[in-house]
C-alpha cells in the first residue's frame, strides 16, 4: 500500500509540473502575440455623452489682464545636460521566462555600467574625434553612446538604422545594443570655443599694445625713424583737418584772396616809392610811339606832340617830371581848372584860334603805363574821379601811374 501511494504521488508531481509549464507557455504566447483581448469579459466601457460633458467643470481663463501676475517674475529654467536612455523599458518577465523555459531578454544597463562604458570611450577620446558616419565634429548636436562603448551622432545612427534595416553597431557590428544620450562632445566643443575666444582676445590686446607702443616709441633704424615721424606728422595734420568744421576749399580761396590783396598793397607801395629814371622814361616813350595812338583817349582829339608843333631852331623840348603825391594832385587840379577857364575865355573870343590852341596850348602827358593824354583832359579826369588811397589810376589800363609832362619852350 505504501509503495502504491508513493507511485501515485510521483505521477501527481509530474503531471503538476507539466501543467505548470503548459500554463506558463500559454501565458507567454498570449502576452507576446497580444491575444489577451480575446478572452476579456466584463462590462463595456461607454464614453460620456454631450450632456455629461457639458456638466463637467471647465477652467475659465481671464481675458482682461488684471495685473495680478504682473510683478511676479518668471522663473528661469536652468538648462541642465542630463543623460538619459533611449531604449524603452522592457516588459516584466513572463512565468515561462522566470522558469527558464524561454530565454529572457537582456535587461537595461545600470548607471554603473553606463559610467564604465563612458570611461572606456573617453580613454579612447572618441568624443574629441569626428563622428565615424558623417566625419564631422560632434559640436552641440546630440551624441549617442552605445552599450559597446562607441559614440555617434544621434541623427547619423538613426539614418544608419533606417538604411540597413538592422540594429547593429556601425563599428563592431554588435546587435541589439542599448543607446544613451551623453554630452561629452558638446563639453569639449565649448572648451575649444572658449579657448579660441580667449586666444583671439589676447592676440587683439597684444596687437593693440604693440601698435600703441610703436606709435609712442620711435625705432632705432634711421629709415624707419624717418617714416615714423612722417606718419606722426600726417596723423597730426589729419586730426587738425577733422577738427575744422568749415569748408576747406572756401578757406583756401580766402587765403588766396588775402594773399593777392597783400601782394597788390606791396606793389602799390613799391611803385609809390620807386622813382622812374630818364632811361626808363625813354623806354616808356618808345613803347607809346610804337603803339601809334595819336589821339587822346579821353577827348578823342589829336595829341600835340613835338613833331606836330612848329618848333623854332632855338626851341628845346623840356620834360617835366611829376610824382603822384597828394600835393601834386592838388596842384594838377588847380592848374587844370585855371587852364580850362582860360581856354573857355579864348574859345568865346574867337573860334579861328581853336586849332592853334589845340596844338600849341595843350600839353601832352606820358604816363608810366605808356599811355598818352592831354594834360587838361587828364587833370579833369583826376578831378572828377574818386581817388583811392591818394593814387589815381589810368583811364585805360586801370593801374596806378606816374606822369611826365612834355612841353615846348622857345
Amino acid at each position: 500500500m505504501a509503495s502504491g501511494f508513493k507511485q501515485n504521488q510521483k505521477t501527481k508531481g509530474g503531471t503538476s509540473s507539466t501543467v505548470l509549464a503548459a500554463v506558463a507557455l500559454q501565458d507567454h504566447l498570449v502576452k507576446n502575440l497580444n491575444l489577451g483581448g480575446l478572452g476579456r469579459t466584463g462590462p463595456r466601457q461607454i464614453g460620456l455623452g454631450p450632456a455629461a460633458k457639458a456638466k463637467q467643470k471647465k477652467t475659465v481663463r481671464s481675458v482682461v489682464d488684471t495685473g495680478r501676475n504682473r510683478n511676479s517674475k518668471p522663473k528661469k529654467e536652468e538648462h541642465k545636460e542630463e543623460e538619459y536612455n533611449l531604449d524603452p523599458k522592457p516588459p516584466p518577465l513572463t512565468l515561462a521566462q522566470k522558469l527558464g523555459l524561454i530565454e529572457a531578454p537582456d535587461q537595461l544597463l545600470s548607471e554603473t555600467d553606463w559610467q564604465k562604458a563612458k570611461e572606456k570611450s573617453n580613454k579612447r577620446d572618441d568624443s574629441g574625434m569626428p563622428c565615424v558616419i558623417c566625419k564631422e565634429d560632434f559640436g552641440l548636436k546630440e551624441q549617442v553612446l552605445l552599450s559597446c562603448t562607441h559614440v555617434f551622432h544621434r541623427s547619423c545612427l538613426q539614418a544608419f538604422e533606417r538604411f540597413t534595416g538592422k540594429k547593429t553597431c556601425p563599428m563592431c557590428r554588435k546587435e541589439q545594443y542599448q543607446t544613451r544620450v551623453i554630452h561629452e562632445g558638446s563639453k569639449q566643443h565649448r572648451i575649444k570655443c572658449a579657448s579660441r575666444i580667449q586666444a583671439a582676445w589676447r592676440g587683439y590686446v597684444v596687437r593693440c599694445w604693440y601698435l600703441k607702443f610703436r606709435e609712442e616709441v620711435p625705432p632705432n633704424d634711421p629709415n624707419l625713424k624717418k617714416k615714423f615721424y612722417q606718419e606722426k606728422l600726417s596723423s597730426i595734420t589729419d586730426r587738425i583737418i577733422r577738427s575744422c568744421d568749415f569748408n576747406l576749399n572756401q578757406f583756401l580761396s580766402e587765403i588766396d584772396q588775402s594773399l593777392e590783396a597783400s601782394r597788390n598793397v606791396f606793389r602799390s607801395f613799391e611803385t609809390s616809392l620807386h622813382r622812374i629814371t630818364d632811361d626808363e622814361w625813354d623806354q616808356i616813350q618808345l613803347k607809346a610811339v610804337e603803339r601809334g595812338k595819336m589821339e587822346c583817349p579821353i577827348c578823342l582829339t589829336g595829341l600835340a606832340l613835338p613833331s606836330d608843333i612848329n618848333i623854332p631852331d632855338n626851341a628845346k623840348v623840356k620834360s617835366v617830371f611829376h610824382l603822384t603825391s597828394a600835393d601834386s594832385i592838388n596842384k594838377t587840379k588847380r592848374t587844370s581848372t585855371q587852364k580850362t577857364s582860360e581856354k573857355g575865355r579864348q574859345s568865346v573870343q574867337g573860334g579861328g584860334d581853336n586849332e592853334a590852341t589845340n596844338k600849341e596850348g595843350r600839353q601832352t602827358v606820358l604816363l608810366s603805363c605808356s599811355h598818352v593824354y592831354h594834360s587838361t583832359c587828364l587833370g579833369m579826369f583826376e578831378e572828377l574821379t574818386i581817388v583811392e588811397k591818394n593814387r589815381h589810376k589810368c583811364p585805360v589800363c586801370r593801374t596806378a601811374y606816374q606822369k611826365k609832362i612834355i612841353s615846348v619852350e622857345v
